[in-house]
């Protein structure tokens, strides 16, 4: 932290945002599980004894910036013009994968928690169950199976795909196109 006070958040709202930025941030360059509460204040600009104030644990923080990343996903993803109708194309869910890749606290932070916290999944339970379970399912327990099947696939993507790509001496963007293809005929309503 700086030692003037200038330019440091101000008031409820500038604090828990510049408390979930800085949760945000300090994932995608660590993952969830190499940094303190002390790490976040001082990202963001405030007294560790706010970052409690405001929101609890640094699980509390964690899972609120979850709740908050997954809103910002499903808003892009509504707002990209990415059809949510069943018109699930290979090029459509390349554009989902790209769009979901660029948010990496958002993902990284799903996954831990998920390991950390199995029921974090559980429909009902998490926030971030309503990317998957609602955008190309809708409610439809046929689809159900397959759209679980494309969230894993598309979370293996993210996590693993670079890595086995260069492993295997393949090419990621074949993969990542194959990856793609197989998700689309997952998520694509039988005719």
């Amino acid at each position: 932290m700086t030692s003037s006070s200038a330019g440091r958040p101000r008031g409820r709202d500038q604090v828990r945002s510049a408390v979930l930025t800085a949760a945000s941030e300090l994932v995608a360059e660590r993952g969830p599980d190499r940094f303190s509460v002390r790490d976040i204040a001082e990202r963001a600009g405030v007294n560790h004894a706010l970052v409690h104030r405001h929101f609890g644990t640094k699980a509390d923080v964690m899972e609120q910036m979850l709740a908050a990343d997954a809103r910002v996903v499903v808003d892009a993803i509504l707002g990209s013009g990415l059809p949510t109708d069943g018109e699930a194309t290979p090029s459509v869910v390349a554009d989902l994968l790209d769009l979901l890749a660029a948010r990496p606290s958002y993902w990284r932070t799903l996954v831990q928690a998920v390991l950390d916290s199995p029921e974090a999944a559980l429909p009902g339970t998490a926030s971030t169950t309503a990317l998957f379970s609602d955008l190309w399912a809708g409610g439809d327990a046929d689809r159900a199976t397959s759209t679980s099947v494309a969230g894993i696939t598309a979370l293996g993507w993210l996590i693993f795909g670079p890595f086995m790509a260069e492993s295997t001496g393949a090419d990621p963007a074949d993969v990542r196109r194959a990856v793609a293809e197989q998700m689309a005929a997952l998520l694509t309503p039988p005719s």
